[in-house]
């Protein structure tokens, strides 16, 4: 049950929201909106119980809540929420844009089975719109810097943040890391510097061991880098990603391009000509910034 605080309009949108999205969607890798209750300035939205709570907390959680996933189930979350979003973005009509894809976002059944959740922010693509302008929000570190800088929403918004969910299934590491000595370390910058030095085998989350198909591994990464290129257009659909992961579609020999990232939202306005490699480079020499990044907008 996700309860919602009116502590102003827009807490009410986003009520409203995620009741019109849901009710119109059935998936196996969704969550199933059973019902909605409204007391006072509260208003309650009940779903599907599960049992093993989000990604987040499974995952990137403290001792006392991480589970140590083995390499099977990490890759079945992956491809379920890849199918997940390829069917909000191409099979249902209208289309529909997430906007907040996150660990915390992605709950787990009994069966470790994903559920793409809170659609609060979710935007409806109409008459086959390839994009709509909004107000930017969503969580810093999973944010497509084209859409941090400009609000433009499109689809490879999501890609870009399912991409940097894949990198820390497969890290076991969170989007953000800090410490007092190194700073602040980027998963998607650490990713791409691992790409190029050819060691990319060292991104997997070492509870693994050697308990993984090497091949896969450096398969998902690729991918995930692939969702993650600092130019749009260049990052694949959800439904051809999909098939990179699954092997469908044979990804060696595909160049990779930078990816972009957003390091801090304060100096970033909308309309400013800022490109995306300087954002980049700000944050590949950066030594410490606020320590709230990863906090949602």
């Amino acid at each position: 049950m996700l309860s919602i605080e009116l502590e102003s309009m827009r807490g009410e949108r986003e009520f409203v929201s995620e009741i019109t999205t849901l009710t119109n969607l059935k998936h196996e890798n969704l969550v199933t909106l059973v019902g909605c209750c409204v007391e006072g300035a509260k208003r309650f939205l009940v779903y599907n119980y599960m049992e093993n709570n989000s990604l987040a907390q499974v995952l990137l959680g403290g001792e006392q809540n991480r589970i140590k996933l083995r390499w099977e189930a990490r890759g079945a979350i992956l491809l379920g929420v890849a199918r997940g979003l390829a069917y909000l973005h191409e099979e249902v009509k209208p289309h529909i844009v997430h906007r907040d894809i996150k660990a915390s976002n992605i709950l787990l059944d009994q069966n470790l089975i994903p559920k793409v959740s809170d659609f609060g922010l979710s935007r409806i693509l109409r008459d086959n719109a390839s994009h709509i302008s909004t107000r930017v929000a969503g969580t810093l570190g999973y944010l497509a810097p084209e859409y941090a800088i400009s609000g433009r929403l499109t689809r490879k918004t999501d890609v870009y943040s399912f991409g940097v969910l894949l990198l820390e299934i497969i890290s076991g590491q969170t989007v953000v890391n800090f410490d007092f000595e190194h700073g602040e370390h980027y998963l998607v910058q650490k990713a791409w510097e691992l790409y190029r030095a050819n060691r990319l085998l060292q991104l997997v989350d070492p509870v693994l061991g050697m308990n993984y198909p090497e091949e896969d591994a450096v398969r998902y990464i690729k991918v995930g880098l692939l969702c993650v290129q600092e130019t749009a257009r260049f990052r694949p659909e959800m439904s051809t990603a999909l098939k990179m992961l699954t092997n469908e579609i044979d990804i060696e020999g595909v160049q990779i391009s930078q990816p972009g990232l957003v390091a801090d939202l304060m100096n970033i306005k909308l309309g400013q000509k800022t490109t995306f490699q300087s954002l980049y480079s700000k944050a590949s020499n950066m030594e410490s910034t606020p320590s709230s990044l990863s906090s949602c907008l």
